[in-house]
């Protein structure tokens, strides 16, 4: 886990992250988690123009560290500066699907079988689950007709299955044609459906195409996702913008992301507070109401109506004077009516008092409130959960237009007395 925020004016933008992170590994059947509070999130992306990125989620693409891929970007992006931030992106995300170094084309067809083969068990299981067995190895019982019928109902189960707007047709016969030979040379041994089953042979290529096909269909829900957040100023732009995009990783040779609506700042825009991955106390302080109780509070306000509405007619002596759905369309329209005016109240005595300030805060002082977000997020949890899956040192950088990328506050991993040829080559 991690907390991030960017706050933008039509001065600047201030990039604000944590330094936790959290290796997740497995021994003995039960998930192990370790947390360190060493990794950088925070990087400028340009030597010469106003732009910096932030990484949230994993910490690797396709088990190449975030980092090494951004300072290589780096230092291959030089000198060069585009007229718009949106050129960077994508300039970034080009330089990532096509270097053949970082990510070669025998990791990324690993990659792919290893999506593929992740996606086995679940296949699987559903042929498990057809005829309500126990366990897998109850497989081995069911007769070859009774295999062939439960594919027969997962393959037209997986057709059905809507396919995501970043995945396509040729994603996926582009995995069939690169995938389906080595899966079904490999099924008879590591697959439990056929193993010491030969009378099962004509079934496997049926089985590995679905498979494929599913694995293709399902590759967003499972993929170790990474929020890139890129922030600052193009050559022609005179205030900053916010670009967020989210990385899926690799579906063979195609790199897998979107990009959410870009925030542009201008002359007329309201200031941005934007958190990232856990943000509910910079929820509630920019909000005045913590996201939990604006959720219990909805809940709660509709069962109290229709519990209202219910001994109303039964003071009047008819229960059942107003249907069951009647009463919850009645219950529905006023518990949107009182959210909407008691909600519009907090945002105006909250949000915009606050956004409307950011514009006149000194560059210093939009720094501090970047910081000392973080820092309540990071007390948050550490006195409510044992993992302090937000802490570690905050670094916090300003992007401005005519300064360029300036640190506030930065951690080194070495001393900086011992080090000052580092600056020097830096």
């Amino acid at each position: 886990m991690t907390a991030e925020i960017a706050i933008m004016s039509r001065t600047a933008v201030v990039l604000a992250a944590d330094s936790a992170t959290t290796v997740t590994s497995w021994k003995d059947g039960l998930q192990e988690r370790r947390y360190f509070k060493g990794a950088n999130k925070l990087f400028e992306l340009s030597r010469s123009a106003p732009v910096g990125l932030m990484i949230y989620g994993s910490a690797s693409l396709q088990g190449v560290p975030w980092e090494l891929a951004i300072k290589s970007f780096r230092e291959d992006l030089g000198e060069e500066q585009h007229d718009r931030l949106e050129a960077y992106p994508k300039r970034f995300f080009d330089f990532i699907e096509h270097h053949e170094k970082l990510f070669s084309e025998q990791a990324r067809n690993q990659a792919l079988f290893n999506l593929i083969g992740s996606a086995a068990y679940r296949m699987q299981k559903m042929v498990s689950d057809q005829h309500e067995l126990d366990s897998l190895a109850g497989l081995s019982a069911l007769s070859t007709a009774q295999v062939d019928q439960a594919l027969d109902i997962i393959e037209a189960t997986v057709d059905e299955m809507p396919l995501h707007a970043l995945i396509t047709d040729v994603d996926i016969a582009n995995a069939i044609a690169k995938s389906s030979t080595s899966f079904i040379e490999a099924a008879p041994e590591s697959l439990i459906i056929f193993q010491n089953q030969p009378d099962r042979a004509s079934l496997v290529p049926k089985f590995v195409n679905t498979l494929i096909k599913y694995a293709v269909k399902d590759f967003i829900n499972f993929s170790d996702r990474t929020g890139v957040v890129i922030a600052g100023y193009g050559k022609d732009d005179y205030y900053p913008s916010l670009e967020v995009f989210e990385c899926y990783g690799f579906l063979g040779d195609r790199l897998i992301f979107s990009r959410q609506d870009p925030r542009n700042m201008d002359a007329e825009s309201p200031a941005v507070i934007q958190p990232f991955a856990t943000t509910s106390m910079i929820d509630t302080f920019r909000m005045g109401v913590a996201p939990d109780v604006f959720g219990a509070v909805f809940d709660s306000t509709s069962l109290a109506l229709a519990d209202f509405g219910r001994k109303v007619m039964e003071e009047c002596g008819t229960p059942d004077a107003v249907q069951s759905e009647r009463l919850a369309e009645l219950v529905k329209e006023a518990r949107d009516g009182h959210t909407d005016k008691w909600f519009h109240k907090i945002r105006n005595q909250h949000f915009f008092p606050l956004s409307n300030i950011i514009h006149s805060l000194p560059l210093p002082d939009m720094a501090g409130l970047a910081k000392s977000l973080i820092e309540l997020e990071s007390l948050k949890e550490r006195v409510t959960k044992p993992s302090e899956s937000v802490s570690g040192p905050i670094d916090v950088a300003i992007i401005s237009k005519h300064d360029g990328f300036v640190w506030i506050d930065r951690k080194h991993y070495f001393k900086p007395e011992l080090n000052p040829r580092f600056f020097k080559r830096s």
